[in-house]
């Protein structure tokens, strides 16, 4: 079902507000790709980053928004990083330039 729900509001099916070359060329990078990619532009992929284990696939859902996390949504035509709040604060604070934050900087 989710696959599905996607899939009826991608810019594959949903033409409108969408100009003719940009629907055909949404379609041609579609037709060309491997399966793997396709999904991706169907279905974007989310994931998780945080110092408590390894990296994760969540949900596409306001709950993976947490204070600690890093998330990661790779939609294939574009990449977009959110940092959670605390994440945010240690960036602000240039933890990442300090030597004794070596990971947070990794």
């Amino acid at each position: 079902p989710q696959f599905m729900f996607n899939l009826r509001r991608s810019q594959f099916v949903q033409v409108f507000n969408n100009s003719p070359d940009e629907t055909a060329y949404f379609r041609m990078i579609l037709s060309r790709e491997n399966v793997f990619n396709s999904l991706v532009m169907i279905q974007p992929t989310l994931t998780a980053y945080s110092f408590n284990g390894p990296p994760e696939p969540v949900l596409l859902d306001v709950c993976s928004i947490a204070a600690d996390k890093i998330l990661v949504l790779d939609a294939y035509f574009s990449v977009v990083v959110f940092h959670g709040m605390t994440i945010a604060q240690w960036r602000k604070a240039n933890y990442q330039d300090q030597p004794e934050h070596t990971a947070f900087k990794e």
